[in-house]
């Protein structure tokens, strides 16, 4: 008893005033017992008995504010007396497509934000924006939180411009099959990045449209132009996936003109050795369509120096050409 007494005494919440902009951590106990009025609560990897505290104190589900087991649910739910948003912060799209789940429940009195603790530093930002002399209401601090969020879209975006430049100079410079590897995967992780900033405009539309019972008129204002930024964005990947299609055509045509230079090449290999063997056996020819057993006087080794050097004169050509050897 005493080891769940101390175990509940160490669950804290962060929470933070909106009226003056103090922040302060509480206990378990102590939430239960607070006032919610125009106050953050702000959770970060919270433990199942946090969650269900918070839950009783809000009146909400306690599915409402579990994080999503599935990475890259961007979600809108409008209740009578409450609003959930499930957004998602991009980690990096160029290497390991990594999104953090963040969830956002607020109403006209109270917001509710659960989020990895690796994401603070966006929920920092957020705080400096918040007004040090005007009370900023729960439905502003969440225009603050998804306007932060999509703005960090961009820095993902010249991390996928790097990249694409990149690629562009290897396909120019040479073909290789990894470079086509490459090219596949950052158009795969182009299209599902597209699926997100889709959805989360989509959400965004949403929230301008819903009402003053969902957000404040001046809140669904502000949401213009971080509808702009998302559609901006969406623009931006489509433009690089067009370039990653166009350099995959490039690369396809270069090893196309590789494989008709290599064929015309070995057409002049086929028509030297023809040349060589019509002479070579020319004669023999003859001599048998006369019936003549022996043909003319030529010194056998001379006979073996042609051999030869018709034998090696194609192979040292072929392999200065680098075609003996498969890559």
């Amino acid at each position: 008893m005493l080891l769940f007494l101390y175990h509940k005494a160490m669950l804290m919440i962060y929470a933070v005033n909106l009226d003056n902009n103090s922040e302060s951590t509480i206990s378990v106990d102590a939430l239960q017992v607070m006032s919610l009025r125009n106050v953050w609560l702000e959770l970060v990897d919270p433990s199942l008995d946090e969650l269900n505290a918070v839950a009783i104190k809000i009146d909400v589900p306690r599915h409402f504010l579990k994080i999503p087991d599935t990475d890259g649910v961007v979600n809108l739910r409008l209740e009578p007396d409450f609003t959930v948003i499930n957004f998602v912060i991009l980690q990096d799209v160029v290497s390991t497509k990594d999104v953090h789940p963040i969830v956002m429940i607020f109403s006209k009195t109270f917001l509710v934000t659960i989020s990895k603790k690796s994401d603070q530093h966006i929920l920092g930002v957020v705080k400096e924006r918040m007004s040090k002399t005007k009370i900023d209401p729960p439905a502003l601090v969440t225009y603050f939180i998804i306007d932060e969020i999509v703005s960090k879209h961009f820095v993902q975006l010249e991390k996928i411009e790097n990249v694409t430049g990149t690629l562009e100079e290897e396909v120019v410079e040479k073909t290789s099959p990894d470079t086509l590897k490459q090219i596949f995967s950052l158009k795969s992780k182009l299209i599902s990045l597209n699926k997100t900033l889709w959805y989360e405009r989509g959400l965004v539309f949403n929230l301008r449209k819903c009402g003053d019972d969902c957000m404040p008129a001046k809140a669904r204002g502000l949401f213009d132009t971080t509808h702009e930024d998302l559609t901006r964005q969406i623009d931006i990947v489509e433009t690089y996936r067009e370039i990653m299609s166009d350099a995959i055509n490039v690369h396809l045509s270069a090893v196309s003109n590789k494989i008709n230079l290599a064929i015309k090449s070995l057409t002049v290999v086929i028509f030297y050795l023809t040349i060589i063997t019509t002479v070579t056996s020319f004669p023999n020819t003859i001599a048998t369509f006369f019936g003549i057993s022996q043909f003319g006087n030529t010194n056998v080794i001379i006979i073996l120096t042609a051999i030869i050097l018709s034998s090696i004169l194609p192979l040292v050509w072929l392999w200065r050409k680098k075609w003996l050897k498969y890559e």
